[in-house]
């Protein structure tokens, strides 16, 4: 029995770096090699956030559109959508996009949410 266990834990110390290694390079992937093929409202969230780090707010945008459409009746896509249509200078779009994000979190009982929504409006309709 600790003839297993000796041997399980230099296994671990051993493999560690090597699994710390794939899992530090995978991040350092393009966001379409990570999730090449989603198909689920978080794979779509997970890679919408992965290109919206990089700065590739137009990716980020499609796939939180993809959010909202997989998962229409949770606010966080909304979210996400406004917050990459402000990074694009689309004001109006953004602003109507929190504005659905704030009814949705209304509707969910959600007033973190609806606080959020609300701040993220009155930032957009005070840019310049």
């Amino acid at each position: 029995m600790f003839g297993f266990l000796k041997s399980s834990a230099i296994a671990l110390v051993l493999l560690f770096p090597v699994f710390a290694y794939i899992g530090f390079s995978r991040s350092n992937l393009p966001p379409d090699q990570v999730v090449s093929s989603p198909a689920t409202a978080q794979d779509f969230m997970h890679r919408g956030n992965l290109y919206w780090k990089r700065g590739d707010y137009e990716a980020a945008l499609a796939d939180y559109i993809q959010v909202t459409r997989l998962e229409p009746r949770e606010e966080s896509g909304y979210m996400r959508q406004g917050m990459a249509l402000d990074a694009l200078e689309r004001e109006e779009e953004a602003i109507a996009t929190f504005q659905q994000a704030r009814a949705i979190a209304q509707n969910n009982g959600n007033g973190n949410a609806v606080k959020h929504a609300e701040w993220f409006i009155q930032q957009v309709q005070q840019h310049p």
